[in-house]
């Protein structure tokens, strides 16, 4: 029998409590999806048996059979829990449940109960709300196409150069003498480009003569122990340094970036037509000309 809950406006609870208890198990998906559907916010289901019906079977199979009481097909249920405070939903909640389930009265249907909540805490969850990204850099195609030459001579810096004899000493001294070149040019008497040394290089040259112990940690495999004796073999710019690579004047600043970042070199020389080194850019530079121009278009507009 259906039995209608009537509160006065005083007595009205905070929310209701649905409570379904389900004899056939084969309505529970239907039931859940069209709870889903209609916004109901969550439900909980617990394990349940009816009482009567299991002290039936423990009389039957007797109270060796305890242990196996939730596994037992023809007694199990499935208690459903759900907190409602709008009476509309809860309506439409008490209808899907009888539809799914083909009324309550039908024999081996299940249970709905509504009860009255005095105070519920949590039903509404308030989320952090994520915190605001800020807005990517706009995309400015120019700079893509912005030549080495002009920004060379708004950021270039004096290049290092080395002989291929120097020691490695001499090159470490050289770059301490210019703190924002970073990569050291190799050339040949005739000022031709033929190597470059990076910082990076030359620092592990000095770790491995005052912490060889901790380089030797690294080395577990033969191809490592190879690479170890390779380093303690380096004694001049000549036996270090990597194979050239540049940028000309008429060469673009995607061009620079993108060598910049195979190589992983923190800045190139700039050669001549005879490949003679006449500058050097580095990455902090090329960085700091594109903000320039990225302010000045700003201010411009």
């Amino acid at each position: 029998m259906k039995r209608k809950l009537k509160l006065t406006p005083r007595e009205k609870p905070m929310a209701y409590l649905l409570v379904v208890i389900l004899d056939d198990l084969k309505a529970l998906p239907d039931l859940l999806h069209a709870w889903r559907e209609a916004g109901v916010p969550g439900a909980t289901i617990l394990e349940s048996v009816g009482a009567y019906r299991a002290h039936t079977w423990l009389e039957r199979f007797g109270l060796g059979a305890l242990e196996r009481l939730f596994e037992a097909e023809e007694i199990r249920r499935r208690t459903i829990l759900t907190a409602i405070e709008d009476e509309d939903l809860l309506a439409r909640a008490i209808a899907e449940a009888e539809r799914a389930v083909g009324g309550f009265e039908r024999p081996n249907s299940g249970i709905l109960l509504v009860l009255p909540v005095a105070e519920a805490r949590g039903l509404r969850k308030e989320y952090p709300k994520a915190p605001e990204k800020a807005a990517p850099y706009p995309v400015c195609p120019g700079w893509r196409e912005m030549r080495i030459g002009q920004i060379a001579k708004a950021v270039g810096l004096e290049p290092v150069t080395v002989p291929p004899d120097a020691t490695l000493d001499e090159v470490a001294k050289a770059l301490a003498a210019h703190p924002g070149v970073r990569v050291a040019c190799v050339v040949a008497e005739d000022g031709r480009l033929v190597g470059l040394l990076d910082l990076h290089t030359i620092a592990e040259d000095l770790l491995l003569y005052i912490f060889p112990e901790e380089l030797l940690r690294e080395v577990t495999d033969l191809e490592q122990v190879a690479k170890f004796v390779e380093k303690t073999r380096i004694r001049t710019a000549a036996d270090g340094m990597q194979k050239p690579v540049w940028v000309k004047e008429t060469d673009t600043l995607k061009q620079a970036l993108m060598l910049m970042h195979e190589h992983r070199l923190s800045g190139l020389p700039v050669v001549d037509e005879a490949y003679r080194v006449v500058k050097y850019v580095d990455l902090l530079g090329l960085l700091t000309h594109c903000l320039a121009q990225r302010d000045a278009e700003n201010e411009e507009e």
